[in-house]
């Protein structure tokens, strides 16, 4: 079965979400360790999913995606870590 329409309308969605995410990668601010995390971890089903039906686009954005959400959850934790003191 071929879901071309599907995947093309899954992945721009997706795209336009890593697309929103730049900001936040690259800016001070970031969003809370447990929420990058969760959300990091919830997209590897997607993956699947993904994987599963041959929507190879929609299977890249997501797993940018996931990647994105790791990045800010590793970016949070520099952030917020006790300092070592010497």
């Amino acid at each position: 079965m071929h879901h071309h329409w599907q995947d093309i309308t899954i992945s721009v969605s997706l795209l336009a979400f890593n697309i929103a995410l730049i900001p936040s990668i690259l800016g001070k601010h970031k969003p809370r360790f447990a929420t990058s995390l969760m959300t990091a971890l919830f997209v590897i089903p997607e993956l699947v999913a993904f994987f599963s039906l041959a929507l190879w686009y929609s299977f890249a954005m997501a797993f940018v995606n996931a990647v994105f959400w790791a990045t800010l959850a590793v970016q949070r934790y520099a952030q917020t870590r006790p300092k070592k003191k010497h």
